[in-house]
């Protein structure tokens, strides 16, 4: 089940980070409107920009209308995403910073070819330096969405106790214990696998458009990479690391959990490894027990693991013992 957030930790810096995240595509489409408004006359009549054939290259209207349904198509697209993750303030920073970065490549490799075709007779030959300055224009948004993103808002601390009824292990001062387990997972090798080959089908139709089957590509890597990991549990909290991400770890401090409780299996598909949604994020096979930490921003982390009961009793034993015997 999952239990609404007790509080909104996205809203700081939120109303920021959807413009950064929105803004983007409309800013590079307001800008090859203005390019073509100011060089119109002095443009073939048709637009070879975008690898067009010649004798399929549309004109310049069709061309801009096509460019602003794929831009709203976009806009939806981030919209939607952004709404999944309303109280993720690390993914909504993520967003923008990627959204900034391929709006920039965008405009910058259209804009060169749309430049490249003032006072041409017909097709022009893009520079060879257009490619290199998309990649270089990607770099540099991306850091720029990243920085203009801001700080991001604290997480709220729990302060009480786990409720009754959850598996407890009673910890004493002089006591310490520790849960270490490596499971492999199913979902995101068959999800970084899709992406992978929509990647490799996708890369030679869009030759002149390298950023799409690229991101697919390092997303797909990406989620390949989130096949194994390994999960420990001690006096510092719980923590998720990849050891074929170079020992990429995520730690969930105590003082970030309310509880743990466990489910007698999981969904198998997983709520999306490192990324997740706005309910939770972390690791399910689908097969056996999967120990659940309710947050304190309202979402969960999820884990599989043969012995979930005895880390869920790990983690609420620490819990009861820093905070105190009174139940929430």
């Amino acid at each position: 089940m999952y239990y609404p957030p007790q509080y909104d930790t996205g809203r700081p810096g939120r109303p920021r980070r959807l413009v950064l995240t929105l803004a983007p595509p409309v800013l590079a489409l307001l800008g090859l409107l203005l390019l073509y408004a100011v060089f119109r006359d002095r443009l073939p009549g048709r637009a070879y920009v975008s690898g067009w054939e010649p004798r399929w290259a549309p004109d310049w209207d069709d061309w801009l209308s096509l460019v602003a349904q794929y831009t709203g198509v976009i806009e939806v697209a981030l919209l939607v995403g952004f709404a999944q993750y309303w109280r993720w303030p690390e993914l909504q920073r993520w967003m923008a910073a990627c959204s900034v970065a391929m709006g920039v490549s965008a405009a910058t490799g259209n804009g060169v070819a749309m430049t490249a075709l003032i006072d041409a007779a017909g097709p022009a030959t893009p520079p060879s330096w257009k490619v290199p300055a998309e990649i270089v224009a990607t770099v540099l948004g991306g850091a720029a969405g990243w920085w203009l993103s801001g700080p991001l808002p604290p997480t709220p601390w729990a302060r009480t106790a786990p409720p009754p009824g959850v598996p407890l292990l009673p910890l004493t001062p002089a006591q310490r214990a520790v849960y270490a387990v490596s499971t492999w997972h199913r979902a995101p090798l068959l999800q970084g696998a899709a992406l992978l080959a929509l990647a490799w089908f996708w890369a030679p139709h869009f030759s002149s458009s390298w950023q799409p089957p690229t991101m697919a590509a390092l997303l797909g890597v990406f989620l390949v990479l989130q096949t194994r990991t390994r999960l420990r549990v001690d006096g510092r909290g719980v923590e998720v690391s990849l050891p074929w991400l170079g020992g990429l770890r995520r730690a969930l401090p105590y003082d970030a959990v309310l509880f743990a409780a466990v489910r007698s299996r999981g969904s198998g598909t997983g709520p999306g490894g490192l990324i997740g949604g706005s309910k939770g994020w972390g690791y399910v096979s689908g097969r056996g027990p999967v120990l659940a930490l309710r947050l304190t921003d309202g979402r969960e982390f999820l884990y599989s693991t043969r012995d979930a009961e005895t880390a869920a009793a790990l983690v609420n034993g620490a819990l009861t013992r820093a905070r105190g015997t009174t139940g929430c």
